[in-house]
């Protein structure tokens, strides 16, 4: 939202200058050349294919006449050199943001966005409020001074000694697995290929004693044809000290050709969840790894179960969409993993559910209401409601369970920059740490209010509303 403000202020700055409107050049023509194509028994035509072919000539002068007219308008702006100077000054101004926290016995694990640095590096605290104690754990700016090189995603180990870390080049988001010691940095011999790729993303899952871990693995050259390298997903497990070539199948042949896969491993790492996406149309299917060393299919595509998270009493939390579009949240003891077996917690209410996240004596609840957040916090038998008051109309963005059962969650707002907010087990007030984020733009002039406009049939449409005290 920090960036919907200069977004913002550069709109009414731009808006300054349309007052007197410099003369540029005619627009270049855009010929018709109709193409049609049929869908689903439909004949459609369009004029402008022609436009797809990025690598065509004709379409690279035409960009380029596009891009010289834009250019020539832009560079006459009469305000325009005003407004690229302050909007320097508010870059130049930006603070540290953190997020993508991940919590391990004594040590926090977040990614740190640090202007000027082109690219976020991996940092670890003691806590939300000792930024004293943060040590670098990984700088990708410092292996590759261009900034081209970026931390796609990383999971710590179970006891955070050791961080796997996906790193892609030049935007390729091409991953490859890397392995580095927590306390100093260095890094492991230990690289794998292809983890991660823009069709499918890519995860990772540490072993109950971090001696290796389970990960994403796309097919290599002669496992499958040319054109389906970056697809079929599946999942492997690595020892560490070991090749790669060493590396063992655990599961995934038969899954779909578009599957996204993300591993989740349980606090004691007794179990490993793995829950699949087919594509992006919002289907899961998730499949667990218990104490057995054998994986079982807890539900299918058709099941409506949105999203999954392993407890630490020995036990699966689901969010399910069947017969419920707003979410209900199901509780599935490990003992007995079949989804007939599943006990409702939480039934579906007005507001939309989007995260769940376990502790070891409460489940918290991120809900969406048509636009801002709201936290609500049961016992894991889903009793004991209780509503945590956030900054009114603003987004949680993440939530994150710590080793004592509290909560952190990072909130935004129209008004306030990205802040992270502790919530105490037993506590309702959360208290904002010393993971913020400062703007150099005050908007303590502007008010922010939610109303509702009624459609003709009745539908209430939500609308938030900006502007200036007073």
């Amino acid at each position: 939202m920090k960036a919907n403000r200069l977004l913002f202020l550069i709109g009414a700055l731009i808006g300054l200058t349309l007052i007197s409107l410099p003369a540029v050049e005619s627009t270049p023509q855009t010929p018709k050349k109709p193409v049609s194509n049929e869908y689903a028994g439909t004949m459609v035509e369009d004029p402008y294919q022609w436009l797809e072919k990025d690598d065509d000539p004709e379409v690279k002068a035409w960009s380029n006449a596009q891009n010289q007219r834009t250019r020539q308008y832009l560079d006459k702006l009469p305000d325009r050199a005003a407004i690229e100077r302050q909007l320097t000054e508010w870059y130049a101004k930006t603070s540290p943001s953190y997020f993508s926290l991940i919590s391990r016995p004594g040590t926090l694990f977040a990614m740190k966005f640090q202007p000027p640095k082109q690219q976020p590096l991996l940092v670890t605290l003691t806590s939300a409020d000792d930024l004293k104690s943060e040590k670098v754990v990984l700088d990708p700016n410092v292996l590759d001074a261009k900034g081209t090189t970026a931390i796609d995603w990383f999971v710590p180990s179970l006891d955070g000694k050791h961080v796997a870390i996906s790193l892609s080049k030049g935007g390729s988001e091409d991953g490859t697995l890397h392995f580095y010691e927590t306390a100093t940095g260095k890094a492991l011999p230990d690289t794998i290929a292809h983890v991660q790729y823009p069709t499918a993303g890519g995860s990772a899952a540490w072993n109950n004693d971090g001696t290796g871990i389970y990960y994403t693995r796309f097919p290599r050259t002669g496992e499958r044809p040319e054109a389906d390298l970056n697809f079929y997903q599946q999942i492997y497990f690595h020892k560490l000290s070991t090749a790669d070539t060493d590396d063992t199948y655990s599961i995934g042949k038969d899954f779909p050709r578009i599957a996204e896969i993300v591993l989740q491993a349980s606090r004691d790492g007794r179990y490993i969840l793995a829950t699949v996406a087919n594509g992006d149309g919002g289907d899961f299917a998730h499949y667990l790894l218990g104490p057995n060393g054998t994986w079982k299919q807890i539900t299918q595509f058709s099941d409506q179960i949105k999203a999954a998270r392993l407890g630490r009493d020995n036990a699966l939390y689901l969010l399910s969409r069947a017969g419920a579009p707003r979410g209900k949240i199901l509780r599935l003891s490990l003992g007995t993993p079949e989804l007939k077996n599943a006990v409702e917690i939480v039934p579906a209410g007005e507001a939309v559910i989007e995260q769940i996240v376990p502790t070891a004596n409460a489940l918290y609840v991120g809900d969406l209401l048509g636009g801002p957040s709201q936290i609500r916090r049961f016992g894991l038998d889903g009793k004991g409601e209780t509503m945590i008051p956030i900054p009114m109309i603003s987004a949680v963005q993440e939530m994150v369970a710590l080793e004592d059962n509290s909560l952190l969650f990072r909130d935004v707002s129209y008004t306030q920059p990205a802040a992270w907010f502790h919530c105490a087990q037993g506590k309702t007030e959360p208290v904002e740490t010393a993971l913020r984020t400062t703007s150099p733009v005050s908007f303590a002039d502007i008010e922010v209010t939610r109303e509702f406009a009624i459609s003709n049939d009745g539908t209430k449409i939500p609308l938030n509303i900006i502007f200036r005290k007073g």
